[in-house]
């Protein structure tokens, strides 16, 4: 608040007083009263109405200053009410009130809404956790009745299986609860385990893996990473080029203060021969719901894929960026901290 503000609120106010001078000074003129007599009473009121100006900015001024330093140094900004104390002129203790009143019902909305999602978090986590059992139950009978009906049936609990996932992860993904673990992990065990875990989708739309450097250990947790690493072998698998032999390649290298961002990383590239990417769709890629000019061509994307990879990502403090040629291939390069 400054003291300019302070005048421009206060103008009317000012002018008045001002216009009062003037009169009591005509008044004390026309009366008779000597000019030093008449100078001695202006000089008195403008003295007491600055006094009165003058310690009502800078008491305004305190509270309103610290009232905004307090509103930017908190992260939740609804907390705001409970940190402020009343001030002693009226309208800052309406303006207290009335925060105050705002602060108690965002926070028990917030409450509420929180209580909702961990319902609905809940909710999905055992709904996944139900539904995984008739999924291993199919499994078993096609076990014993082998074919091609039997191994396209296969398939497609594969791909039942990955959006249950999926569902699982985004879950996950907007809770703000701790569910990961950050751990030393084996990258080429990282890297083998995704794949064979996708191995039938793989084989059976004819992807080869190929596997560079990766013998080194990076932090992570298991199971998010894995998850992620399966989200880009679906999609390589997905958009592949029909018209030529696909493989899908994973490469490790180390990377400087300046490509890691500060920091000495470990750069995973998971690197396909596909489709490639549309150059207007990929500063949006990472978007939820976006499913840009493959997922329209191909109509099988959602478009939560790599919204869930970059959220997950992030959690883990791993950045990830996506570089993509159309009619030549996709890049997607994870820089992963070490020990």
């Amino acid at each position: 608040m400054s003291f300019s503000q302070y005048i421009k609120d206060r103008w009317f106010a000012l002018f008045t007083e001002l216009f009062i001078s003037f009169l009591a000074a005509a008044f004390l003129s026309v009366m008779g009263s000597p000019a030093p007599v008449t100078a001695a009473v202006v000089i008195l009121y403008f003295a007491g109405v600055l006094l009165s100006a003058g310690y009502d900015f800078l008491r305004k001024k305190r509270y309103y200053d610290e009232l905004s330093d307090t509103l930017e140094q908190l992260e939740e900004k609804s907390y705001l009410s409970e940190m402020i104390e009343e001030p002693e002129f009226l309208d800052g203790q309406i303006l207290y009130h009335v925060v105050r009143t705002n602060g108690k019902y965002l926070n028990d909305m917030i409450a509420k809404q929180r209580r909702e999602l961990e319902e609905y978090k809940s909710y999905v986590q055992t709904w996944v956790h139900e539904v995984k059992t008739p999924i291993a139950v199919e499994r078993l009978i096609l076990e014993n009745h082998k074919g091609e009906a039997a191994e396209g049936l296969a398939e497609e609990i594969d791909k039942i299986e990955k959006y249950v996932e999926q569902m699982l992860y985004y879950s996950k993904s907007a809770s703000v609860e701790s569910d990961y673990i950050i751990r030393p992990l084996s990258l080429k065990k990282l890297c083998m385990s995704a794949v064979q875990r996708n191995a039938r989708m793989m084989v059976a739309e004819g992807v080869s893996p190929k596997f560079g450097s990766l013998d080194c250990e990076v932090l992570a947790d298991i199971r998010w990473m894995e998850f992620v690493l399966g989200q880009i072998i679906t999609n390589a698998v997905k958009y592949r080029d029909k018209e030529r032999d696909s493989w899908l390649s994973f490469s490790a290298e180390q990377t400087d203060e300046k490509e890691g961002r500060g920091k000495n990383r470990i750069r995973l590239t998971v690197e396909d021969n596909g489709i490639g990417i549309a150059s207007q769709d990929i500063p949006r890629v990472f978007a939820k719901g976006f499913t840009g000019e493959n997922g329209r061509l191909f109509k099988k994307s959602t478009g939560m894929g790599l919204y869930l990879c970059r959220n997950l990502c992030e959690r883990m403090d791993i950045e990830m960026e996506i570089r993509s040629v159309k009619g030549e291939g996709t890049a997607v390069s994870f820089y992963l901290n070490t020990i």
